[in-house]
């Protein structure tokens, strides 16, 4: 009849382990046998401990943790550390000793009230404490005296000494008076004494009296996706709803939840909670049919909402943060379910129609126990019944503010637009005819156009500058010939007219305008120069018609590349879905046959159970046959472990199978990835390959223009060479020699220019085949890393089914372990026989609970089996999947085909090209040599008059070129600036299309229910004009660019949330951002996903002020105007940085630290503590500083850091900076770290002194293992 909670020696060992204390399964078992001697107790195995004895075995075994390097020695020679909490005792205790000579040396081990009083005011700067307050601390802390048998006891063990017994005879009043070591140590570990103010953490109702723009509001992003390991590491898994999540966000303290609202599919008229994509993304239709399955009901998670504040009445507002993608009749539904649910219970808050947009916004005291819906509302621009639906969060992360420029499309959507030009709109009185895709259509053809107009005449401008070039070039050289400038020419024929050209002969200019023609003259070198130069504008034409041929197959190849990746697109978008819907149908099938297993299973223990229930019945009318009754209960336990150990083989089986599929899955995986590194490899050695030909094609160039060089200059030589024997200098035979022999000279040298020319002919072909073999390559490689990455995920999705299976495998090997052990007792029982009466009573009451929750087990896994089997036999079809790849295929098989087509003939153009041009160039330096022969023979004949003729023309002529191109260069200026001008307008008829499609029809009774009104962010002037119910929401990286801008951005964001409303959202559900900086900027509305992150646990430390209740009043500076408009008090007061504070803080000791839910091992824990500085300044970009103490090895019940060193820390705005204790564990075979419990606090709510830290779990509870963690440290705060 003894009901005392006894705890036995093999309950120590477990509470050792849990505790993660330093001492091994046989120490802790020779320290209980230890103890229990020295109180006397004989049978240890069956008599225990009281609680209260174990208590000061602890005491024995946190001495036993304190055993380490340094410190002094225990009585069995260890050597320890000192507790700090007991040096610290002991300092107070010598000091009060050290000053008043009266007291014996022995109170020493006490300290008195007026010294404690003395402590709290100097070390703890707790100036409000009273001596009456120490007294009746005193008596609470004293309620429980220790008894003199208990402190020999422990004497025997760790060679404890109690405290001095003359103490208790004294005449005082110990209980008020005095406290020990021991309460002293419980006093620093108290709430009372932790770091975080107490008072902090306290609701103030006053302080919720404010306008709701002026409170940190705790918010959680996509709440209702589910928040698991895996859906954090899996994206597929991270699309999962979950209702509970509601449930879980509100109780954590969460006081805005999104709901992201969508149509429900066709026969359902209830609006969808979901993850999706906007319905104007390209992407949208097919992502969004995938996951329309995956949904919670609207009217379900305003239900749970309900529920919340019925079961919370005294909560501060619920606010719902609504995406609406509804169309108007299932908006309507969702006002319905408002109405019905909420508003008929009074949960609902109604704004008042009769309110302006510049009214303060109600408190959050006033709004106590409503739902605040924040949606869309009407504007004066757009309406009573439309809105604009252009701020939601997947476009707002890719999208970027509009351009610095005047126009704004939002202010023409209700204009008569009639067009546009690059600066804005064009509008009319008249009645609008035309609709927005017209008039997008409209500018996109005349930009079109425009751009074509203005590469026609660059090309043309190309061209006719070449032979410009080309025609000056030669003039320059005629000039040469005859030595004299074009000025001097031009005058020379009115000095000297009678001395004009003789009767007879003619002057042409050649058709190519390179040359001249003279008629009439016997010359050999005349007649061949006017010749060939028809040849040479032959190949100019041909060259031209070449080159023209050769830019339409290139645009006819680009059209069909593109159409090409269009259709690879296509076909990888129809497989992945295709192997979505396949395994998600295998998954279904796996999940009902492991259901159906599940279920035949339950029901073979109902019937095991029933069986018992009729053995044990049997058992009560013969209670006298004990031997009967055992081998019954023996039976049982027979058949449950036989059944036990099927199940567990099956599961086993399964797992083998799991693990080779796996295995499988991760070869292939393999494979893919192998030959998507082959192809990267492949296109590194083309474009080497690229690199060395292109190279060569320089190289080649270079020789040929060398070689025409050299050629210039030998037939300068040739004509000096005849001109002097003309002269007498030297006889004609010589001159004719040297003649020849630099005539020979040059033709080796134009032969080298011609093989040169040859040569970079061949190596620009050869680079061009390369450039589409590396085309080739990337667009292999881009489609092979699809089908790699395709190949992992799937690997990888493998892997967890099999690491699933495996664990359930061990579950059911471990249940079958201890039902054959069951079934091994049962066996000794029946050899005992020993059973009575009331034990099959007892028996019979278990059997009969055992046989009612396996019957009502077997029935719910019967009817979960049985749905389950209706999901799989409804698979949806992948004949029709199958289909579209087929499609997919034969098209983008089409498309190849004329990809290659159109490959080969703009190779066979360009190669076309490539050679008409190399002819007509060649041509040109042949006619220009014939024309200098030609010169040089009119010269040597002194035919002076028609040499100068000669060059005249051709200086005429590339004078008439020079004058075309700056025409046509004045013609392609303003073909480019019509080009720009109409590619501009074209921008802006885009963005006036997409604003014209966004407005979309609202529901009247939703925006009679609406508070807050969502509005996306075009710049701060029309910022400040919205109503103060405005909103803004901007997604993580851009507040980092906002934050990069400046301060006058800072300031300005800073002053629209002192009269607004803006929400800032991480880039996706599984990570989280830093909330201080937006914090800092007075943003309200700081979403973060609720997943174990570092910058949740900030989130959780913020909103630990005011009695965690979702509401945290912002700083005066980020609420209310400055008086002083003086640069430096607003800079200062922007950042509130007008008082910085050092921090100086020394981590001494941990206390009950648990394993780390990720720690596989049983082995204790290595622990130390990283402490981090979050300041939440935007002029310090820089990361947050961290400071990190040593590793205390195999202790996590009492570790000592001892504060060896500091962390120091400067916080600039210490009215929003945060500060960080995170505790890990250190695995030294690994060397990682595993993240065990932390505590996050505000920089303002912190006390100095000794204080103790609460440390909490990655869900910010302190339950189970994590109800007494906490550290003790040292903090010293200047300003």
């Amino acid at each position: 009849g003894d009901d005392r909670l006894m705890v036995s020696c093999s309950d120590w060992v477990t509470l050792c382990k849990r505790w993660n204390a330093p001492v091994s399964k046989g120490e802790a078992t020779a320290m209980y046998k230890a103890f229990c001697e020295s109180l006397a107790i004989s049978n240890v195995h069956t008599e225990g401990l009281e609680m209260f004895e174990v208590v000061r075995l602890l005491e024995v075994l946190r001495q036993r943790g304190l055993e380490a390097s340094g410190g002094g020695r225990g009585e069995d020679g260890r050597e320890m550390v000192e507790d700090p909490r007991k040096r610290l005792f002991r300092k107070i205790a010598q000091s009060e000793s050290s000053g008043d000579s009266s007291v014996p040396s022995e109170q020493t081990t006490a300290i008195s009230a007026e010294e404690f009083l003395k402590f709290v005011h100097e070390r703890q700067n707790e100036m409000d404490m009273t001596l009456d307050d120490v007294k009746d601390l005193f008596y609470q802390l004293n309620g429980h005296r220790v008894s003199p048998q208990l402190e020999d006891a422990i004497s025997v063990i760790s060679g404890y000494r109690s405290l001095n017994t003359s103490m208790a005879n004294e005449a005082v009043s110990w209980e008020r008076e005095y406290i020990s070591w021991e309460a002293f140590g419980r006093y620093l570990l108290l709430e009372s004494n932790d770091v975080f103010d107490p008072e902090r953490a306290q609701l103030s109702h006053s302080y919720m009296t404010q306008p709701l723009n002026n409170y940190w509001i705790n918010t959680s992003h996509d709440t209702y996706l589910r928040r698991t390991k895996a859906s954090a590491a899996d994206h597929k898994q991270s699309g999962k709803t979950d209702l509970q999540s509601y449930t879980l966000a509100l109780y954590r303290g969460a006081r805005a939840i999104e709901l992201d609202v969508w149509d429900g599919p066709a026969g359902n008229n209830d609006p969808l909670v979901r993850f999706g994509v906007t319905s104007f993304s390209k992407e949208s239709a097919a992502y969004n049919k995938s996951s329309s399955s995956n949904s919670l009901v609207f009217g379900d998670v305003i239900l749970t909402i309900g529920y919340f504040l019925q079961s919370e009445p005294q909560s501060f507002p619920v606010i719902l943060l609504i995406e609406n993608h509804c169309s108007l009749a299932f908006q309507e539904k969702m006002a319905s379910d408002i109405e019905e649910i909420l508003g008929k219970q009074n949960l609902l808050y109604r704004p008042d129609p009769s309110a302006k947009e510049t009214d303060a916004m109600p408190s959050p005291a006033q709004l106590r126990g409503k739902v605040v819906i924040k949606s869309k509302l009407p504007t004066k621009i757009l309406g009573e019944s439309v809105v604009l639906n252009d701020d939601f969060d997947d476009e707002n992360r890719e999208s970027t503010p509009p351009s610095l420029t005047d126009y704004d499309s939002e202010d023409d959507i209700k204009e008569n637009v009639v067009g546009f030009s690059s600066t804005g709109s064009i509008k009319s009185p008249l009645p609008q005819k035309l609709t927005a895709e017209q008039l997008f259509q409209t500018a996109r053809s005349k930009s079109i156009e425009a751009t074509s107009t203005a590469k026609a005449f660059l090309n043309q401008l190309v061209d006719v500058r070449h032979h410009a070039q080309q025609s000056q070039n030669h003039a320059d050289a005629l000039l040469r010939d005859i030595g004299m400038g074009y000025d001097e020419l031009k005058t020379k024929p009115e000095e000297g007219s009678e001395n004009g050209a003789e009767e007879g002969t003619e002057v042409e200019l050649c058709r190519d305008g390179r040359a001249s023609k003279v008629k009439e003259t016997p010359d050999r070198a005349i007649e061949i120069a006017k010749v060939f130069a028809e040849t040479v504008e032959e190949s100019r034409l041909l060259a031209i018609a070449a080159t023209t041929e050769a830019r339409s197959e290139t645009e006819l190849f680009e059209i069909a590349r593109e159409d090409l990746t269009d259709k690879e697109a296509l076909l990888a978008e129809a497989n992945e879905e295709l192997q979505e819907v396949s395994k998600s149908n295998r998954d279904l099938v796996e999940a009902a046959e492991r259901a159906l297993s599940e279920a035949r299973t339950n029901r073979q223990y109902a019937e095991n159970a029933e069986r018992r229930i009729t053995a044990v019945l049997g058992l009560v009318d013969r209670s006298h046959n004990q031997a009967v009754s055992s081998e019954t209960v023996a039976g049982t336990a027979d058949a449950e472990a036989k059944i036990s150990e099927q199940r567990a083989s099956d599961a086993e089986a399964r797992f083998r199978k799991a693990r080779a599929n796996e295995e499988n899955e991760r070869r292939n995986a393999e494979q893919e990835t192998k030959l998507e590194d082959e192809l990267e490899e492949q296109l590194i050695a083309a474009n080497k390959e690229l690199g060395k030909a292109r190279d060569a094609v320089s190289a080649a160039r270079e020789r040929a223009d060398d070689a025409v060089v050299k050629a210039e200059k030998l037939t300068n030589e040739i004509r000096e060479a005849k001109s002097a024997g003309y002269d007498d200098e030297i006889s004609v035979e010589e001159s004719s020699i040297i003649a020849n022999q630099k005539s020979k000279e040059r033709k080796v040298y134009i032969g080298q220019m011609e093989k040169a020319l040859t040569d970079k002919l061949v190596l620009e072909s050869s680079t061009r085949r390369l450039e589409s073999k590396i085309d080739d390559l990337q667009r292999k490689g881009h489609l092979q890393a699809k089908v790699a990455a395709s190949a992992r995920r799937q690997a990888d999705h493998s892997m967890s089914i099999a690491d699933q299976l495996e664990e359930h495998a061990l579950e059911e090997r471990e249940a079958a372990d201890l039902r054959q052990a069951a079934c091994v007792k049962a066996k000794i029982g029946v050899e005992s026989s020993d059973a009575v009466l009331t034990s099959t009573e007892t028996q019979l009451t278990e059997a009969e609970k055992a046989a009612s929750e396996a019957d009502d087990l077997a029935l719910a896994s019967r009817r979960k089996a049985e749905q389950l089997a209706k999901e799989a036999e409804a698979v949806q079809d992948v004949v029709l999947l199958e289909e579209n790849v087929r499609l997919a295929r034969e098209s983008w098989d089409v498309a190849h085909s004329i990809y290659e087509s159109a490959k080969e003939f703009k190779e066979e153009a360009l190669e076309r090209s490539a050679k008409a041009k190399q002819v007509h160039e060649t041509n040109c330096v042949n006619l220009a040599n014939l024309e200098r022969d030609a010169m040089s023979e009119l010269l040597h004949k002194e035919s002076v008059q028609q040499a100068e003729l000669l060059a005249t023309t051709a200086c005429e002529n590339a004078k008439a070129l020079s004058d075309q191109v700056d025409v046509l260069e004045k013609k392609y200026e303003e073909a480019k600036a019509l080009a720009t001008e109409k590619s501009g307008a074209l921008e802006i008829a885009t963005r006036y299309k997409e604003k014209k499609r966004r407005v979309q029809p609202i529901s009247p009774s939703l925006s009679k229910s609406t508070l807050l009104h969502s509005a996306n962010l075009r710049n701060w002037d029309k910022s400040f004009q919205l109503p103060n119910y405005a909103m803004h929401s901007i997604p993580d990286k851009k507040v980092i660019e906002m934050a990069e801008l400046g301060k006058e951005e800072w300031k300005r964001w800073g002053e629209f949330n002192k009269t607004h409303f803006s929400r800032t959202y991480p880039e996706s559900a599984s990570r989280n951002y830093n909330p201080l900086l937006p914090w800092a900027m007075g943003c309200q509305f700081v979403s973060m996903n609720f997943i174990r992150n570092k910058f949740m646990l900030l989130n959780d430390g913020r909103f630990r002020e005011n009695g965690g209740q979702g509401y945290v009043l912002k700083p005066e500076y980020l609420c209310h105007n400055i008086k002083d408009e003086s640069e430096d008090v607003v800079n200062g007061a922007l950042l509130d940085c007008t008082q910085p504070r050092q921090l100086s803080i020394r981590i001494l000791s941990g206390f009950c630290l648990p394993k780390s839910v990720e720690k596989k091992s049983s082995s204790t824990i290595n622990a130390f503590v990283r402490v981090t500085l979050y300041d939440g300044s935007p002029t310090t970009q820089l990361p947050s500083p961290v400071f990190k103490t040593h590793v205390v090895e195999g202790n996590g019940l009492n570790p000592v850091w001892n504060g060896q060193e500091a962390a120091n820390f400067s916080c600039l705005n210490p009215s929003v900076g945060m500060l960080l204790f995170a505790v890990y564990d250190h695995c030294n075979i690994t060397k990682t770290d595993l993240f065990i419990c932390a505590s996050a606090m505000p920089v303002s709510c912190i006390r100095e002194g000794y204080r103790c830290v609460s440390l909490f779990d990655s869900n910010s509870t302190r339950s189970g293992a994590m109800k007494y963690a906490s550290l003790f440290i040292k903090v010293k705060i200047e300003l």
